[in-house]
């Protein structure tokens, strides 16, 4: 059974990957992500929440409008899977993947990594 308080969790920080400021974007990261958080796929890797800001920004200018939306949540000892559809700004869908993160002990994430067919 899935944590609420985590999948809100994820869900704040899926939310941090749409068209927003980059205000937005700090303060729903900052609400989600560990200090240290160590990201990585097929695309990109870094530390931190400044890299991951910059990487968001990044993916933004290529897919500009795009959000995330996830379809199935697993979570067991302190880990989750997700599978996810991208859309772009129209709704249309444009990707599917899934995506595997580890919590900390304040339920912040702390390891992302996502998957989907190159």
């Amino acid at each position: 059974m899935a944590n609420a308080a985590r999948q809100a969790t994820w869900k704040i920080y899926q939310d941090a990957w749409a068209d927003i400021t980059e205000v937005e974007r700090k303060e729903l990261l900052s609400r989600s992500l560990a200090d240290n958080i160590s990201f990585s796929s097929l695309t990109s890797e870094g530390q931190g929440l400044a890299e991951m800001i910059a990487n968001i920004e990044n993916f933004q200018k290529q897919f500009h409008g795009a959000t995330f939306r996830t379809h199935k949540y697993y979570e067991h000892h302190d880990q989750l899977l997700a599978e996810w559809m991208m859309y772009d700004k129209n709704g249309a869908e444009l990707l599917a993947g899934k995506s595997f993160a580890r919590f900390d002990a304040n339920e912040n994430l702390v390891f992302l990594s996502g998957f989907w067919d190159a």
